[in-house]
């Protein structure tokens, strides 16, 4: 028989590669860390929102919207629009206001909605002025439809 010799190994503790690990993972999360950072700062702008009292009534512009589609594929509705065949909502007795055949608005506040029905789809805006306009008003709108 040959002979052998029997070599001992000793087990590894792990430090080495316990403390590389977390080295990597620290590196791995300051980059994402700092890569998040730089595209935020690069949107910079955000979204204006509308007041929380009027988000009751932006709900309720969506769903006339919706059911204003519903009506139109049930063939219910149709050109010409007529602001009494629409169902859209009144504010604090405010109601919208017909100001083209595609174009109705409604003035709260300093803030002006818009519903608009544009070739083949309706459209909710909002837009910060304290004065009544109409759709191709030079504002800048905000869609309700997000």
């Amino acid at each position: 028989m040959p002979s052998s010799e029997i070599e001992v190994i000793l087990p590894a503790n792990g430090r080495g590669e316990t403390r590389n690990f977390l080295l990597v993972c620290a590196a791995i999360i300051a980059t994402a860390m700092t890569l998040l950072s730089l595209i935020q700062k690069a949107d910079g702008q955000t979204a204006p929102e509308l007041p929380t009292s009027l988000s009751n009534m932006a709900t309720q512009i969506s769903n006339a919207i919706e059911e204003i589609t519903l009506l139109e594929e049930a063939g219910m509705l149709s050109e010409p629009y007529q602001l009494g065949d629409l169902p859209l909502p009144a504010l604090n007795g405010q109601r919208f206001q017909q100001q083209e055949e595609r174009c109705f608005t409604l003035l709260q506040g300093q803030y002006l909605f818009i519903i608009e029905r544009h070739d083949d789809t309706w459209d909710a805006h909002w837009a910060v002025t304290d004065q009544p306009a109409d759709c191709h008003a030079p504002l800048t709108w905000h869609s309700l439809n997000q």
